[in-house]
């Protein structure tokens, strides 16, 4: 029997989080640093999110800030957690993927979604029905181009990307996924599952069975890499600093999605607003499902998440904390202390997906 932990990778998402009195320069700063440590501290991956318009982020291309940590590293594999396919033309963002995998030796991975109907959907140009006509067109150009048959007329012949893909299978492209839509849409074009931390082990488990049943159904390819998840994840021995500290995050999260679509009406339900009784609950569910906590807590969830859900590629937010230092020392914990330890914990153990 193979061993999972072959195929097991750990990794940080940097979501480029701006904390009061922090100034966009600050925020990006800390953002290279925690990434050229994670590289010397040997995780394999760093994940890097796109935000419109925010105070509370301060990164709008994914694209360019991966580019710019593919550049001041030199092991490490940097991927877009992720690229907001319906505001950019998904022909040129094959190209820029190319070029990517091209320069870094095939360091790049591509994370795909719509995200939330925000107010960049009215600013940026695609207006709201490029949110409601969902990821299909735009994901299907996006392979069609890293396959080279992407054409402006069907009659004419199709053109190659300039550089071409890396490897014949190109950039690793994983599909962000919240619904059963999404789930399948990723199951019938082969490509692996990226999920988000408002989903428990369970959830992402019954999430990863949705996705096999489709792939089986329909004869679909196994995916290339195995599925992504993020956490948050807090190396934190006093209780009330976990506390605070996820309670900050809840507010962060309860931000993201507070400026929606001017066009957007009854089209979705509108998010929970920003208020104390929202922050504490959430706050709630992150402390009693996330790997916040001791060691042996973070073990044990990680752990967890891993062995129920079937999902290989761990992306831990570790930016919880203001201050830089403390984040890089949440780092070093996690990667000295807890993931060498769920790598022994979950050993040879298969996931078990019931299809």
């Amino acid at each position: 029997m193979k061993d999972e932990r072959e195929d097991l990778r750990f990794g940080v998402t940097l979501a480029t989080d701006r904390h009061p009195g922090q100034s966009a320069a600050e925020v990006l700063a800390r953002t290279v640093e925690v990434a050229r440590r994670a590289e010397e501290l040997g995780l394999d991956d760093v994940w890097v999110t796109e935000h419109h318009f925010l105070d509370t982020a301060v990164n709008p291309s994914a694209l360019t800030l991966a580019a710019y940590l593919l550049a001041k590293t030199e092991t490490l594999h940097v991927g877009t957690a992720v690229t907001v396919l319906p505001l950019h033309s998904p022909v040129h963002t094959a190209e820029q993927a190319a070029l990517l995998g091209q320069l870094s030796g095939g360091r790049f991975s591509l994370g795909v979604g719509r995200g939330f109907p925000g107010v960049e959907y009215d600013v940026l140009g695609p207006g709201l029905a490029a949110w409601r006509a969902g990821l299909a067109g735009p994901l299907d150009r996006l392979l069609g181009a890293l396959r080279g048959e992407v054409s402006a007329d069907p009659a004419l012949s199709a053109v190659r990307l300039t550089p071409p893909v890396h490897t014949s299978s190109g950039p690793p492209v994983y599909v962000a996924a919240g619904s059963p839509a999404s789930i399948e849409l990723a199951a019938d074009r082969g490509l692996p599952l990226m999920l988000f931390f408002d989903k428990g082990a369970e959830a992402k488990a019954e999430m990863v069975a949705l996705y096999e049943r489709r792939r089986l159904s329909g004869g679909h390819p196994k995916p290339a890499a195995g599925h992504a998840f993020a956490v948050f994840t807090q190396v934190c021995d006093v209780p009330e600093n976990a506390r605070r500290l996820m309670r900050d995050r809840a507010r962060f999260i309860l931000s993201l999605n507070n400026h929606p679509s001017r066009l957007l009406g009854d089209a979705v339900p509108a998010p929970p607003p920003v208020t104390a009784a929202n922050i504490e609950h959430l706050a709630d569910t992150l402390l009693s499902t996330h790997p916040v906590g001791s060691t042996e807590t973070c073990v044990e969830r990680l752990a967890h998440h891993i062995r129920t859900s079937g999902c290989t590629r761990v992306m831990c937010q570790v930016e919880a904390a203001a201050d830089t230092g403390d984040v890089l020392r949440n780092l070093e914990r996690l990667a000295t202390e807890v993931f060498p330890a769920v790598r022994h914990r979950v050993g040879t153990a298969r996931a078990r997906i019931t299809v």
